[in-house]
């Protein structure tokens, strides 16, 4: 639950840096792109930390085929979530390197948020869907 919590704030802190994208605020877009950065490793920390108590516990993918899709599900919106901290990285060195927020990294911001937001779907998907298999 604390993941969903966690990864749902980091898209409101997104949404926050594209306001200060779109008024040309690089200071603040930094700002927001940071404290999203932060939100998202913490997901894929607490994500592992989860992965490595459930195989410590004898819980792991080859028990079932329950824990095999969970691992998968979760395991690959986990990598989905790095790459998109990679490219919020590697945009917002752009942006430092610009010293301004040009058009294109403004498109470049835009198509993070959009797969950003899009995790966050999935996500809720994923999450439904383990969470209601599990308790059936």
């Amino acid at each position: 639950m604390m993941e969903t919590a966690i990864l749902l704030l980091s898209s409101i802190t997104l949404g926050f840096g594209m306001l200060a994208a779109h008024e040309g605020k690089s200071t603040a877009l930094l700002a927001w792109l940071g404290v999203t950065f932060v939100l998202g490793a913490l997901f894929i920390g607490l994500e592992i930390n989860e992965f490595s108590l459930l195989i410590a516990q004898g819980y792991g993918p080859e028990r079932s085929a329950f824990l095999s899709a969970f691992f998968t599900l979760v395991g690959t919106h986990g990598l989905h979530v790095t790459v998109g901290l990679i490219w919020m990285a590697i945009l917002a060195v752009q942006v430092i390197d610009n010293k301004k927020i040009t058009q294109r990294d403004l498109t470049r911001l835009t198509c993070l948020s959009l797969f950003w937001h899009f995790l966050d779907i999935v996500w809720i998907c994923v999450f439904t869907f383990v969470y209601l298999t599990s308790v059936v």
